[in-house]
């Protein structure tokens, strides 16, 4: 209990007794929902001819079904109104709670934030390899021109696009390396925590460098071969590999956000068991009570209780709310 600040511990008992309200009305209210339908269907066929009292008797028992019906009706609505609201209360709480309280619970939110610095890396991947297979294609029609083939040499013009393209490999090999090293210490801290998530998705690591640096060691029809295959390949990744991959992103993203709640809720059940003993059924109908008004005040504050501002900048009073 020594966790439990009042406000979140008064939220908690409100809620117990909505639920337990509940469970007093609703058998209660299936039972007289029945009598109800089972004065109406007993209605006799002849009633118009029938005689004053008898009438007068078979409306009596019909109003007195009907009233019963109503106010159980009307028990439960105000449970269904109330409810969303004291939850939506309770877990704000809860959740300050444990960014004040709760070194896992916070480390755990941080690592989820790292897929933003994952995503980033994604689209600076995504540039690299465009910039990559653009120098792949330059260095593929220049090896053609002044190619000695009876040295099997390239030009000095076809060696420096090939350096160039060596370069714009070796970024997109440090973007990989650097995108999987966010994945892996997400899902380090994660586990750490005790979060067992789905990690960010790994990039394939390529070796693009060392796969270009053999081709410019090949004979021309060979090394053309290799920069089709290559292309065809980096192509592949740019158009389709990079949209899948920020699509599993999102899919983990859930995964761990869900995850990260279903913390929150463990945490509000061992709330609800550190309550429960002081929830006594008879202190229920009064506390729903108060629930009611406690949001129907805080809700006049909210909507009523503000001036409303006009189009033109001036400031006029609401009208009062109705009352129920």
């Amino acid at each position: 209990m020594s966790q439990l600040d009042d406000k979140l511990k008064d939220l908690l008992v409100r809620e117990a007794h909505l639920k337990l309200s509940r469970e007093q009305l609703r058998p209660i209210w299936v039972t007289k929902e029945a009598e109800l339908r089972a004065v109406e269907t007993s209605k006799p066929r002849f009633l118009p001819i029938m005689g004053r009292r008898a009438k007068e008797e078979y409306q009596a028992r019909l109003a007195a079904a009907q009233e019963t019906v109503t106010i159980l009706r009307n028990g439960l609505q105000v449970i269904e109104r109330c409810e969303p609201h004291i939850k939506k209360m309770i877990e704000e709480e809860i959740e300050s709670a444990l960014r004040e309280q709760c070194e896992e619970y916070v480390e755990a939110l941080a690592a989820r934030r790292q897929k933003e610095d994952w995503v980033r890396c994604l689209d600076r991947f995504g540039e690299k390899i465009f910039e990559f297979t653009r120098s792949l294609g330059n260095v593929r029609n220049v090896a053609v021109s002044g190619y000695a083939r009876d040295r099997q040499a390239y030009s000095q013009a076809a060696v420096q696009a090939f350096t160039l393209a060596i370069t714009a490999a070796q970024k997109v090999d440090e973007e990989i390396k650097f995108a999987n090293k966010i994945s892996a210490e997400q899902q380090r801290i994660m586990k750490q925590n005790g979060f067992d998530t789905r990690p960010l998705p790994k990039l394939p690591e390529t070796n693009y460098a060392v796969w270009v640096s053999k081709i410019s060691a090949l004979p021309l029809a060979e090394a053309q071969d290799q920069f089709d295959t290559l292309i065809l390949q980096t192509k592949k990744t740019y158009d389709t590999g990079i949209p899948e991959l920020k699509g599993q992103a999102d899919n983990v993203d859930v995964s761990q956000a869900n995850e990260i709640h279903n913390f929150l809720l463990a945490a509000w059940e061992q709330f609800r068991a550190e309550i429960a003993p002081q929830i006594f059924s008879g202190d229920t109908e009064r506390n729903v009570a108060e629930t009611e008004r406690m949001l129907v005040e805080g809700a006049r504050k909210s909507v009523y209780g503000r001036l409303k501002e006009q189009p033109d900048g001036t400031k006029t009073e609401p009208p009062i709310p109705p009352r129920k």
